[in-house]
This record gives structure tokens, C-alpha cells and sequence, in this order.
């Protein structure tokens, strides 16, 4: 009975290792399978962050200071109080 119970366990826990196996076998294949993808998708990433850093630093120079908004709302809500 106790060895039967040893076979059983041995059949099941090599199962698992059959299947852990086999699922990092098929990773690495789908991995290998898009590789090109990949690459085309971080050089895409790469030219976005460079057009969005060159855009950013042309905006910062037509930005306007705080003190204006902070103005135009306090225009706002003194001339919304008057009947």
C-alpha cells in the first residue's frame, strides 16, 4: 500500500514537471516568434519619447505663469458675486 502510494506520488509529481517544462518550452518558442514585434514596438515607444520630449520643451516656452490664471479667476468670481 505504501508503495503504490510512492508510485503515485512519483507519476504525479513528474506530470507537473512534464508540464512546467512544457509550458516554458512554449514561452520561449511564442518569445522567439515575435521577436520582430517586439523590436518594431520599442523602437516605435523610443521615437514617441523623443517627439514628445522635442514638443514638450517647445511648450514650455509659450506656457503662462500661474499668476495670470490665478487673476483671470479671481476677475471671474468678483464679477459673478455682483447682482
Amino acid at each position: 500500500m505504501l508503495l503504490e502510494g510512492l508510485k503515485l506520488m512519483c507519476v504525479g509529481m513528474a506530470m507537473v514537471m512534464l508540464f512546467l517544462l512544457l509550458m516554458i518550452v512554449f514561452i520561449a518558442w511564442v518569445k522567439n516568434l515575435t521577436r520582430n514585434y517586439t523590436i518594431l514596438q520599442l523602437q516605435a515607444l523610443q521615437a514617441r519619447r523623443k517627439f514628445k520630449t522635442n514638443t514638450t520643451q517647445t511648450d514650455q516656452s509659450s506656457a503662462v505663469p500661474i499668476e495670470v490664471f490665478a487673476g483671470a479667476i479671481t476677475s471671474f468670481e468678483s464679477d459673478d458675486n455682483t447682482p
